[in-house]
């Protein structure tokens, strides 16, 4: 059986760590196809943002901009992530809604680890249970 640690750990985690390298870099110019394929969206929904922030550079500084107006679920992911960004630990409803898990799935995860808050230390056995 496949968990969500398997699509964390080799889908989402790689690509948010290869865009914060990007981020920080501070490129002044960035592939859109490289982008976009970070992101999973396409060049054209990266072109659609860029126009109606009357933006015209695709810069590594423009890369949040664009997480936060994209439609995919890393972009998802990273918008609701922002909410939580000073919070230690997490509650099982914060996991599902950042990750659009099931609630009840995350809460028997949570069970079965007998723990009522989650951080970042023990998110990989949480995921390992979903």
């Amino acid at each position: 059986m496949d968990s969500f640690f398997n699509t964390y750990y080799n889908e989402i985690s790689p690509a948010l760590q290869s865009l914060d390298v990007i981020i920080k870099s501070h490129y002044s110019s960035i592939d859109i196809n490289e982008l976009s394929s970070l992101l999973h969206i396409t060049p054209k929904e990266i072109n659609t943002i860029l126009n109606s922030k009357h933006i015209t550079n695709l810069t590594s500084e423009i890369i949040p901009t664009i997480m936060l107006n994209g439609s995919s679920y890393i972009c998802k992911i990273f918008k609701k992530s922002l909410s939580y960004y000073n919070s230690p630990t997490y509650t099982p409803k914060d996991i599902a809604y950042i990750y659009n898990i099931d609630k009840t799935k995350v809460e028997k995860a949570c069970s079965t680890l007998h723990i009522t808050e989650i951080s970042e230390a023990n998110l990989p056995q949480l995921f390992r249970l979903i």
